[in-house]
């Protein structure tokens, strides 16, 4: 599909609040992810970082599910709305050919 080039560079636009998002919510997930992985030895006495496991765990599963739905609500095609996969810096959309960088 031919878009004019007011529609590609809002196409532009919204990809890149769209990956600035992905990278925002990136951020914080590794960090947790490296803490969990560092004190797990400390979760072998029963705490992580001062809490329980049994609150902890759970707390981190319910963050990385909602950081799930996020992404795949998030990251999608400005043009068409399709999924832009696992890739982070996609320079079109594989479905539709929108450009987005």
């Amino acid at each position: 599909m031919e878009y004019t080039e007011q529609q590609k560079a809002d196409f532009r636009q919204q990809f890149r609040v769209r990956r600035q998002r992905q990278l925002i919510l990136a951020i914080p997930l590794i960090a947790l992810f490296v803490v969990f992985t560092v004190l797990s030895d400390e979760m072998r006495s029963g705490t992580v970082a001062g809490l329980p496991v049994s609150a902890a765990v759970p707390a981190f599963l319910i963050l990385v599910a909602g950081a799930v739905v996020f992404s795949f609500q998030n990251w999608r095609c400005p043009a068409c709305g399709r999924y832009l996969g696992k890739g982070l810096n996609p320079r079109f959309c594989q479905k539709c050919g929108a450009p987005l960088q």
